[in-house]
């Protein structure tokens, strides 16, 4: 792999992959380029004498030339060494050659780690790089809305704090995709939560009360409160919330609600087989009654075809969730005599 597949891959195997002989990166997300750097000095210093084995250099200063040389240098009473060079946007055309040369036959006892700022594929030094089987290569941007709610998750299992259901997209509302915020949150959570971390949790120790404008939504989707919803959603479409987020999150929403209905079926405790407490509670149990289980399966499959086809389509987005909302907030079913059924027999409450 030359270019790897994403930001958590390229980490992966900076911490646990096999290095190759020229690992590259840069972009906007500068969280990403310190934890990259920290990655690769732990992985290639450890177990060695550091001091004489990682050498750190500018392109602004140094050519290529100068940088080749200190890769064959060989390391002094360690199996690696690292070469670091900073700036490397400031190699100039003439060098990139120098560098595809080195990049033939790299020194297989040396690491060069090339920092950039931007990587920009159709200039010489990034496409050559991307090409090369001996170089790994990674752009940081900063992440994209639908993508936060596996990367908290991710970056919750490296700060070892337990998610349940829900957290994950709770905590990513939040953050946005702010990752600074987000380590912060992680901190303050693992400080603060005994034991996995809820929902409830999240919306204690990490406020926001536009994080309530959400829920509110889910909510009113949830218990088929169709103008709720579609007031709700268009305050969200104002706050310039991403479709595709609000999904994900009513998605998680609805599973939970599909599954009280079964263990009301069950006779089971479904608040607490489920942990919900609080103001929680009573919408989800609300929401699992309405509606049979055939219209939760069906509800949930619905979702699933706006999640693709918000990812394929050209139609607006919030057109697109305008229809999903109407849909998902359709009348429960009524049985002959006109009533809706509703777990363990009782008419629909609230």
């Amino acid at each position: 792999m030359t270019k790897a597949e994403n930001t958590e891959a390229f980490l992966k195997v900076l911490e646990k992959g096999t290095l190759p002989a020229v690992v590259a990166f840069g972009g906007d997300e500068r969280i990403f380029v310190d934890e990259a750097l920290v990655a690769v000095r732990t992985r290639v210093l450890s177990g060695g004498l550091a001091d004489f084995n990682h050498d750190r250099v500018s392109a602004r200063e140094r050519g290529a030339g100068d940088v080749v040389n200190l890769c064959r240098t060989l390391p002094v009473m360690a199996p690696r060494r690292l070469v670091e060079v900073r700036d490397a946007d400031a190699i100039r055309d003439a060098d990139v050659d120098v560098l595809a040369g080195y990049l033939e036959r790299p020194c297989p006892e040396t690491v060069l780690c090339l920092v950039l700022d931007e990587i920009d594929e159709r200039v010489r030094l990034p496409k050559l790089l991307a090409k090369a089987p001996a170089a790994l290569i990674c752009r940081f941007d900063h992440p994209k809305g639908s993508y936060m709610p596996d990367l908290v998750q991710s970056r919750a299992q490296r700060s070892k704090v337990g998610l349940q259901p829900g957290a994950a997209e709770a905590l990513a509302r939040m953050v946005g995709n702010d990752l600074t915020l987000l380590a912060r949150a992680l901190e303050k959570l693992a400080l603060a939560v005994n034991g996995d971390v809820s929902v409830e949790d999240v919306g204690r120790h990490v406020a926001d009360t536009h994080m309530e404008d959400v829920y509110a939504w889910a909510r009113a989707v949830a218990t088929g409160d169709r103008d709720g919803a579609l007031r709700a959603m268009a305050a969200l479409q104002a706050a310039r919330e991403e479709p595709l987020g609000l999904v994900g999150l009513l998605a998680w929403q609805l599973r939970e609600v599909a599954t009280a209905r079964a263990l009301l079926d069950e006779g089971k405790d479904a608040a607490r087989e489920l942990r919900l407490s609080g103001d929680r509670a009573g919408p989800v149990l609300h929401a699992a009654r309405l509606y049979e289980p055939a219209q939760h399966a069906a509800r949930l499959v619905r979702l699933a075809d706006a999640d693709r086809t918000l990812k394929s389509s050209r139609q607006p987005q919030w057109l697109q969730m305008v229809r999903l909302v109407q849909d998902l907030t359709a009348p429960p079913r009524t049985t002959r005599a006109g009533a809706s059924t509703t777990a363990q027999g009782r008419r629909p409450s609230g």
